[in-house]
């Protein structure tokens, strides 16, 4: 039986801990991603639904392929 795809929360706390690695704050990556602050922080909180345009331009800024972002959501879904 295939596991259950990541959470838009788990997705969120993947983004959170990469950016958090990249030692970037919230509004470092928000501005390198082409977005609002409040946006981004809806993504990280689970609240908002981000674009494959958004989860490209986030996988930009943080100089990571957008596979990284999904195998972050991936492990943050398995603990």
């Amino acid at each position: 039986m295939r596991p259950a795809p990541p959470t838009k929360a788990q997705l969120g706390a993947a983004i959170r801990r990469l950016r958090n690695e990249a030692d970037l704050t919230l509004e470092d990556l928000a501005a390198a991603a082409d977005m609002h602050v409040t946006y981004l922080s809806g993504i990280e909180r689970g609240k908002n639904n981000p674009s494959w345009t958004k989860l490209a331009g986030l996988a930009t800024a943080l100089d990571i392929p957008v596979s990284a972002i999904a195998e972050a959501a991936e492990a943050e879904a398995k603990a």
